[in-house]
């Protein structure tokens, strides 16, 4: 039999899967008493084993064999939930995914399971310090160790040059996706630009990674190349690296590499399909020699995801996956339907034919259903952006040592596929900002009088014909007279302009390229660095971002997106004999002006709105279209227009 039919499912199922037992783990970690969270992590590492060995995939199969019997002693009660388990399943997850994509790439799995098979044996016959030891030595071994060339006491070095395409935004995830990529091929001794410079993205479109590996190179070479935004990657050997050299290894610690941070999953990920309990919440507490209890006002932590299998299985009947750029097709023919629709009741209203028009309102009715379903079609809960949000705030937090309550709220607001693709890599800097600059280590907390442990929000809401998204946060705040020096300091602008900003002014500051609060540059963020790639990439979708802060209280960020960038409701406006198109979401209002209402101030021409001054656009200037100057208008059509808080008067003809 041909499997390869079935591969697209079997990659949609185990990655959901995967997904669902991250989600549970976290559960588990924070009520280890919880039987049904036994019950459903073994249903889906049965399932996914299973699968697997169907496919003929056999290591995915051995490891959740294994994950099995010890899962089927947690179950019944022989074996406890404690911190070691917690993490060596953990380490399991992040290894079967990797695996799964390999599977999608089509390329060989490099990595071993040996050493991870042998924990969980070893916990099961009980032997803790095995398993320690067990961890420490798969930790040092790096995923290539065991080939001939490293027994051999010489590694090949590969210097791996790449491009990223023109006008990529978010240089340092691209960056931060390549390296972990490539860390599990093998090891990165070093890299070109500096640690600093690439994670202040002080770098054109081209990098330099130096690799030490015996892995397959046409295989990496194909690999980075499947990377979104990467436009090239050439490979040269760049020598030998004797073992007894490896501990001078120059460090990369400012992009965060391991294998267990990846949170940016494929771009093709699907969503879990799973319901939500009332108010989800994830508490990303650190290990138990650090916990402490909740205060008593504070809601005992519960996982973002649904615990009822049943509900899963009666949602996943009743959804199809369909293929992006079918839908893509569907939208651009109803969009031709909607056009000729147009052109008929204009047909309709010429020519007066009583029985024509009743048929052009039937089948305006139709193809407005149409267009509605269309889109609702398109539509994709947010919730699959967020469910991998919580095992990175976990991960960090046991990383910096800091206690931290995730809140997760608002996972069943839907937005178009197109809006969904784009917002992960923002949220994953605002977010990993939050945990490294926002909260607080506990004693600095205990100290300034706030709980031990941190609150981090993530909320998305429909608000109109947007979907806001908060991510709040009650650290320290952002010291704003901190952003204005620096501001002056790097030549961002000048003493003059400071000395006049507002507060909120200032907070904006936090969006100037190259501009961080940060004294030093951490393995996890620097607030500021990135923020205006953050910036850019909302504003390159329609959305926009604020934020506010208070210093000592905590911050949060503002993001406003478009529900779908498919089909935009636009005004049309009319410059001479030329039509131009304002999509609509933009238009605050239209008014009706005299010319003497228009004043001139510091040579801007601009009109009082309602005690507010708006600058003047003259369209017809701004687009260089002939018009007749010997005709003079008293009265102006102005569209007043608004990107963000920033608002601009548009005058046109009609």
């Amino acid at each position: 039999m041909d499997m390869n039919q079935y591969i697209s499912i079997f990659l949609d199922e185990s990655r959901e899967h995967l997904q669902n037992l991250n989600e549970c783990l976290l559960k588990l970690e924070n009520d280890p008493g919880n039987v049904s969270l036994f019950d459903e992590i073994f249903r889906g590492a049965h399932t996914i084993k299973g699968t697997s060995a169907t496919m003929g995939f056999t290591a995915i199969a051995e490891l959740t064999h294994e994950m099995e019997n010890l899962l089927d002693l947690l179950r019944t009660g022989s074996r406890t939930v404690d911190e070691q388990i917690i993490n060596v399943l953990f380490r399991c997850l992040d290894t079967l995914e990797h695996m799964v994509e390999c599977v999608a790439s089509g390329e060989e799995f490099t990595g071993e399971v040996d050493g991870l098979i042998a924990a969980l044996r070893a916990i099961i016959s009980g032997q803790p310090a095995a398993v320690a030891a067990i961890g420490q030595a798969a930790a040092a071994e790096p995923a290539t160790g065991g080939d001939a060339e490293r027994r051999g006491g010489v590694l090949p070095v590969w210097e791996i040059k790449v491009g990223l395409k023109p006008g990529t935004v978010l240089k340092s995830v691209r960056v931060y996706m390549v390296l972990n990529a490539l860390e599990d091929r093998g090891e990165v001794v070093g890299c070109q630009p500096s640690q600093e410079d690439l994670e202040k993205e002080n770098f054109d479109l081209n990098f330099s990674v130096f690799l030490e590996t015996s892995a397959d190179i046409q295989a990496i070479k194909g690999m980075l190349e499947g990377i979104s935004e990467v436009d090239s990657v050439e490979i040269i050997r760049a020598g030998d690296r004797k073992i007894a050299e490896v501990t001078d290894r120059y460090s990369v610690s400012a992009i965060d590499t391991r294998p267990d941070q990846a949170d940016i999953p494929p771009e093709d990920e699907s969503p879990t399909g799973e319901e939500l309990p009332p108010e989800p919440v994830v508490s990303a507490q650190p290990s138990p020699d650090r916990m402490v209890e909740r205060p008593r006002s504070e809601p005992p932590a519960r996982p973002v995801a649904g615990a009822d299998s049943s509900v899963r299985r009666s949602r996943a009947t009743q959804s199809v996956r369909v293929d992006i750029e079918k839908l893509d097709t569907m939208i651009n023919l109803v969009g031709e339907l909607v056009i000729n629709k147009t052109r008929l009741e204009q047909i309709s209203l010429t020519r007066k034919m009583e029985d024509w028009a009743e048929t052009i309102e039937q089948f305006t009715r139709v193809t407005n259903d149409l267009q509605a379903v269309v889109m609702k079609v398109r539509m994709v809960q947010i919730g699959q952006v967020f469910n991998r949000f919580p095992r990175m705030i976990r991960d960090l937090s046991h990383e910096l040592d800091k206690e931290i309550i995730f809140h997760v709220e608002g996972e069943e607001t839907e937005l178009d596929r197109t809006v969904i693709d784009e917002i992960g890599d923002p949220l994953v800097h605002l977010l990993r900002n939050s945990v490294d600059h926002g909260i607080e280590p506990p004693e600095q907390r205990v100290a300034a009088g706030k709980p031990r442990a941190g609150r981090i929000n993530l909320i998305a809401r429909h608000e109109g014909n947007n979907v806001i998204i908060l991510v709040e946060d009650d650290g320290q705040g952002i010291n704003t007279e901190k952003l204005k020096r620096k501001a002056v300091e790097k030549g961002l602008i000048s003493q003059f302009e400071i000395d006049r900003m507002d507060q909120a002014e200032a907070v904006r500051l936090l969006f100037l390229p190259g501009l961080s609060t940060s004294e030093k540059v951490t393995d996890v963020s620097g607030r500021g660095v990135g923020m205006d790639a953050v910036k850019n990439k909302l504003e390159a979708i329609g959305g926009t971002v604020d934020v506010e802060t208070r210093q000592g209280v905590g911050t949060k960020f503002k993001l406003r997106l478009p529900l779908t960038m498919a089909i935009i409701q636009a005004l049309l406006v009319k410059v001479a004999r030329e039509v131009y198109a304002i999509a609509l979401v933009n238009v605050d209002n239209i008014i009706n002006i005299r010319a003497d209402d228009i004043k001139t101030v510091q040579q801007q021409e601009v009109i009082l709105l309602r005690g507010q001054v708006i600058p003047i656009v003259r369209l017809a200037e701004r687009l260089a279209v002939p018009t007749d100057d010997t005709k003079v208008k008293d009265e102006l059509y102005v569209v007043v227009v608004r990107v963000g808080d920033q608002r601009m008067g548009i005058v046109v003809d009609e």
